[in-house]
């Protein structure tokens, strides 16, 4: 029988685009830097933020469904 490989390079950086990109969203610094009240794309800093790093890992998980992540 035919072994599949496990942690193959492409997926170990795929999990590392993945998890920076959660931590990102979820780093609680964020609130300390938004108290300046600076703006980002017309809208406060906090939503904009947000808003590029969904885009990220929407983008990162657009070239893993591509590269058939997981298969």
């Amino acid at each position: 029988m035919g072994r599949r490989k496990t942690g193959t390079k492409s997926g170990k950086i795929l999990w590392g685009l993945i998890i920076l990109g959660i931590a990102a969203i979820e780093f609680p610094g964020i609130l300390f830097i938004n108290r300046i009240e600076p703006s980002f794309l017309g809208m406060p800093f906090l939503y904009g933020f947000v808003l590029l790093v969904w885009a990220y890992l929407c983008v990162v998980l657009w070239i893993a469904y591509r590269i058939n992540w997981g298969k």
